[in-house]
This record gives C-alpha cells, sequence and structure tokens, in this order.
C-alpha cells in the first residue's frame, strides 16, 4: 500500500487495476463536525454542474458513479465508479470545512483509497500542516491521459465560501450579524445542519434526507423507541394478501458505541439486547406471525452513550421480498416527537434492508433514511463497514 506524501501524484494504474474505488475518510478534532465533500469538475478544473457536487444534503451523482455514506467510526465513505462518470467530470476533488475552529486545530485527517475490497493507499495530515485555514483540499483522483491519484492538503483561510469560489461556483452575499439568515442557501454549497426536531412528526420520504433530535444537556438522554411494522392479511387481496399474512419479518440493528463495543441486536441466535446492561438496548420480541399489531420494538434506553445504530429488517421467512408487505418505521422519543419513514422503494430480488442510520453528532441524534437493500447481513455489513465475522444461524 503506498502512503501518499503531501504534493505526491500517481497513476491509478500503479495502484490498482479496478475502476470502482472507495475513499474512507475521517478527521478527528475538537469541532462537532467536519463536512466532507467531493466536487466533481470538468476539464477546467471548474464545478459546471452542481449535480456532481455529493455532500450530506446530496449524497449521490444523477447516475449513481458516487455515493456517500457514513462509516462506523466517524467516517465518511464515498463509493466510486469511475466507468460511470460522463466525459464531463475529468477530476474529482475531496475536501473538508468547518464552521467552527480551524484545521491548525485538528488531531489528524485520514484518507484511505481503497480498490477490490484491499486498501491500496493512503495519506494523512495533522493539524501541524494547517494554521487558520477553514476548508482543505485533501485528495484528487483525476483524468490526464490516464486516471490518476494526487495528494493535495492545501486549504483556504476564508473557509467554504473561498473553497467553491476557487471551483468556480458562487456564494449568495452574507448579512450582517443581525440579519436573519439568507434562503434559500447557495446552489453550490452544502445546507445547512439537517435541523432539530422540533415538529411533532416528520416524515422523511427520500434515501439520504435526515433529522436531528437533541439530547439533554443533563446528560443521560430520554430513550428513542423504533418500530417496525408492516401490512397485514386482508388490508390485500389474493397471494399478496396471503403473503403480508404469512410474513416474517425481523427488526434488528448493528450498533458501534463511544466506546468502542460493536455488536448486533436481532431476534436470530437470541440476542434480544438488555435495557440495564450495555449496550443499553433491547428488542422486545420477535413477531413470528404477524399477529401483533404493534410490530417489532426496539429501544435505545442510552442514545448518548451511541456513536452509530443501523437498524435493518430482514424477511426472513413467509414471503420473497418487501414488495408485498408494505413495511414501515417509525422512531418516537419521549415528547411523542416522531419521525416516519416508508420502504418505499423496495428491490425484488434482495430481502434484507439497512432502514435508517442513527449517529450520535456532538450531542444531537440525527436520522437519516438509508433504505439500502442487501442479499442478507453480510453484505450490509460489507457497506457500512462495521467488521463484524457472520456465521449461518437459525431461530
Amino acid at each position: 500500500m503506498l502512503t501518499f506524501q503531501t504534493g505526491q501524484k500517481s497513476p491509478l494504474n500503479q495502484l490498482t487495476s479496478h475502476q470502482i474505488l472507495t475513499l474512507s475518510v475521517r478527521v478527528t478534532g475538537p469541532a462537532a463536525d467536519y463536512d466532507l465533500s467531493l466536487f466533481g469538475l470538468d476539464p477546467a478544473g471548474k464545478l459546471s454542474d452542481d449535480r456532481y457536487l455529493v455532500f450530506y444534503n446530496q449524497p449521490a451523482t444523477p447516475e449513481g458513479a458516487v455515493q456517500m455514506h457514513s462509516g462506523v467510526r466517524g467516517e465518511k465513505v464515498f463509493q466510486i465508479d469511475l466507468t460511470r462518470l460522463p466525459h464531463s467530470v475529468r477530476r474529482l476533488s475531496l475536501t473538508a470545512s468547518v464552521d467552527a475552529g480551524t484545521f491548525g486545530q485538528i488531531d489528524h485527517a485520514e484518507i484511505t483509497l481503497s480498490a477490490g475490497g484491499q486498501p491500496v493507499a493512503t495519506y494523512r495530515v495533522t493539524g501541524r500542516d494547517f494554521q487558520q485555514e477553514r476548508a482543505v483540499m485533501l485528495l484528487d483522483i483525476y483524468f490526464k491521459d490516464m486516471w490518476r491519484v494526487g495528494a493535495v492538503g492545501q486549504g483556504f483561510n476564508g473557509g467554504l465560501d473561498a473553497l467553491v469560489k476557487h471551483y468556480g461556483g458562487t456564494v449568495s452575499d452574507r448579512p450582517a450579524p443581525s440579519a436573519p439568515p439568507p434562503s434559500p442557501p447557495p446552489a453550490a454549497a452544502p445546507a445547512p445542519s439537517a435541523p432539530s426536531l422540533n415538529l411533532k412528526k416528520v416524515t422523511l420520504e427520500k434515501k439520504g434526507e435526515s433529522t436531528r433530535i437533541s439530547l439533554k444537556k443533563s446528560g443521560h438522554a430520554e430513550p428513542i423507541r423504533v418500530n417496525l411494522n408492516w401490512d397485514r392479511g386482508g388490508k390485500r387481496g389474493g397471494l399478496l394478501g396471503r403473503a403480508a399474512a404469512s410474513a416474517d419479518l425481523d427488526l434488528g440493528c448493528m450498533f458501534l458505541l463511544n466506546d468502542g463495543t460493536r455488536s448486533v441486536i436481532q431476534a436470530l441466535g437470541n440476542r434480544f439486547g438488555s435495557e440495564r446492561l450495555s449496550p443499553h438496548i433491547l428488542l422486545d420480541k420477535d413477531d413470528r406471525t404477524g399477529a401483533a399489531t404493534d410490530g417489532e420494538n426496539l429501544t435505545i434506553f442510552r442514545p448518548d452513550l451511541i456513536h452509530t445504530v443501523l437498524v435493518f429488517a430482514c424477511i426472513y421467512e413467509g414471503t420473497n421480498d418487501f414488495t408485498q408487505v408494505g413495511a414501515r418505521l417509525s422512531l418516537k422519543d419521549t415528547q411523542d416527537n416522531e419521525i416516519l419513514m416508508h420502504l418505499s422503494n423496495p428491490d425484488i430480488q434482495r430481502t434484507f434492508c439497512g432502514i435508517a442510520l442513527i449517529e450520535n453528532i456532538g450531542g444531537d441524534i440525527r436520522v437519516t433514511k438509508e433504505e439500502r437493500y442487501f442479499f442478507g447481513h453480510q453484505d450490509c455489513d460489507e457497506h457500512y463497514g462495521f467488521g463484524f465475522n457472520w456465521v449461518a444461524g437459525s431461530k
């Protein structure tokens, strides 16, 4: 594996023969959030099409050549298929920015480039490499006669505005401190963080949409209750009705706590968790018949202790796919705030769905609709990077 130094470049074909790549990025430091973005630039190095700016509020390009999701240690993971990129995009520039603080204060930023499931290159910078920069360019994947990789490590004191302008984007004028915030945000720049949940009910419609729940400042946050439910027989006629009636859907989660503990909560293997003991996550039952009208329920009793929780559902038996059961997930706190999401785009070939990502971000809980379909537990784990060893099981 090649370790890049700032300014170093290499043809991609000297690192790997693959053109489907993964960039894993992690920035650690005192700020609550470091925003990671991947700019898709034209041959002149400009952002001529803002659909090719991939960040948390726009996690994929139109054709899916670049997709972004969250890893398990606070990483952001960019999956890149160079063969699907349009010829109008010849450079992918990985950047990081921060609203409060500078990159001179970070512990480190680490980027790993992987291909074929194996790391092929890494690049690491620390706060000693910067001073007052609030936005930095970290690494480029670009086409110059062939695809190449370059470690950049340069930044802008002006922050995200200066970065967007550098790439040819436009930024709306900022008001004086006493003026209300601008609306809408600049098209080429990431939108503000997802708002705290202050309505009684929020529905997340699209993949990648998110909202936040503020934890109590006193420390021990109130429980978050997660419910999986689906259509029972009688709502549909014929074969679909019988399939829904006999469907056995299982609710579970993969989790990583702030102390590094990671595991799985699910009925399979009788891993129901505990309210009083770590991880303070409890699955209430296994509704194998569909007779329980309240579905299956998972409670996160100490959301202040979690780092990342991926809530999933899988079909154990009784139906071939999620298209027949109208599955939906809801999350409620003790104030009766509710977040709803429907499995609105089922994959008829896959029986496992990563539904929602719950992350502790600087003391707030961010809930993101994922709705990603997989062939099974291991397939899902490889995508999100929890790193479990899977064996066949039954219940």
